[in-house]
């Protein structure tokens, strides 16, 4: 067997096995996403595996890129009263009933790293909060203290990061600067060089071949020209697919069936594309979360960050110092609204009442009340 999964292979897969390939191919991940739908022998650690918290927006993705295709199956079998049809309905709602399932377990996990992340749970914690309000108070004698942390560090004046503006300038840099390996080929080159018209027709030549692609357009350096390409396709089969919009197919109107033979065929040709570019912008969409995850990674495992995020804590200790009295007051201020000793709860953190208490904490520095207030 080659890397190129069947569904009836899936069962008689070791789950181990199953990674790589899946992590390789978004192909085979489908593939996998299908007979786990639609099969009742597959392994129970299979099933597991896709359910795991890195896995899950890549299963959704490939459930609702299994979907359009057994959709347009559907639609074209219908017309043609293939006796197939009623099997393929089954596995369609099988795949649908898992998408929901999916959609579930990937809100659930936006929530939690919602309340996990990093700036919640630093806006839950008073002494932080106390901190960064304090930063905003005094801006000025902050800016000065951090520079003299990051002399004191050698950081220089370079700034922490680059601005970019949007994740592919970032993946640009990142390839310039060795975060990203990504070796060059011929054919990435010449795609780099190429007009939009060039890589458009590559991209749709990509998506009408199921078994032979073009692996140049997801070259890091190509990913935001192929998302484009796929984009614009999709707006322009889009009128002739009738479908409901260039990124979702919708249903088939009414009236299709009483198109002449020729035009229904057209019709369900242009689907069948449309499903397939909307495939593509999925995968184009996993790559990147690839490569995000990859940077993210790699930025917080960098010296010059970690000493970048010590420069910032020693410079707001020394401002609190500094300013010993109006750090009490804000933390005073926030005191009655904590939880538990040093701790606000998470349903403040971006909540009209914390942006109020900030705003009438900041007004009290500001206009010097703060010290009869605290009184």
């Amino acid at each position: 067997m080659g890397d190129r999964l069947r569904i009836a292979d899936v069962e008689h897969i070791p789950t181990e096995t199953l990674v790589p390939l899946i992590t390789d191919s978004f192909d085979n991940l489908v593939t996998v996403a299908v007979a786990e739908a639609t099969n009742g022998f597959i392994p129970q650690r299979t099933r597991r595996l896709l359910r795991k918290a890195e896995w899950r927006l890549d299963w959704q993705d490939a459930l609702l890129c299994a979907a359009g295709e057994l959709q347009v199956a559907t639609e074209r079998m219908r017309y043609t009263n293939d006796p197939r049809l009623e099997v393929t309905e089954h596995r369609l709602r099988r795949v649908r009933h898992r998408r929901h399932e999916a959609e579930i377990l990937v809100k659930k996990l936006r929530r939690n790293d919602f309340h996990n992340s990093r700036e919640r749970k630093n806006g839950a914690d008073s002494r932080l909060t106390a901190q960064s309000w304090l930063r905003s108070a005094f801006p000025d004698e902050y800016a000065d203290l951090l520079r003299r942390e990051r002399a004191r560090r050698n950081l220089g004046e370079e700034s922490e990061a680059p601005s970019f503006r949007n994740v592919h300038e970032q993946i640009e840099y990142a390839c310039a600067h060795g975060q990203i390996t990504a070796p060059g080929t011929p054919e990435v080159d010449a795609l780099l060089a190429a007009d939009d018209i060039v890589v458009r027709r590559a991209a749709a030549d990509d998506a009408k071949d199921q078994e032979e692609r073009n692996p140049a357009l997801r070259h890091p350096l190509l990913l935001g020209r192929w998302e484009n390409a796929l984009r614009e396709l999709g707006y322009m089969v889009a009128e002739r697919a009738h479908a409901q919009s260039p990124h979702g197919l919708g249903t088939l109107p009414d009236d299709f069936y009483a198109l002449p033979q020729r035009e229904a065929i057209e019709v369900l040709n242009a689907r069948r594309f449309l499903a397939a570019v909307q495939q593509r912008r999925l995968e184009y969409k996993r790559y990147l979360r690839q490569l995000t995850q990859v940077l993210r990674e790699r930025e917080r495992e960098t010296p010059h960050v970690i000493a970048l995020f010590e420069a910032r804590e020693a410079a707001d200790r020394l401002l609190a110092e500094t300013h010993p009295l109006e750090y009490a007051f804000i933390r005073a201020e926030l005191r009655p609204h904590e939880e538990h000793d040093g701790f606000l709860p998470r349903s403040l953190v971006n909540s009209p009442q914390r942006a109020e208490i900030k705003r009438r904490v900041l007004a009290a520095l500001t206009d010097d009340t703060w010290a009869t207030t605290s009184l």
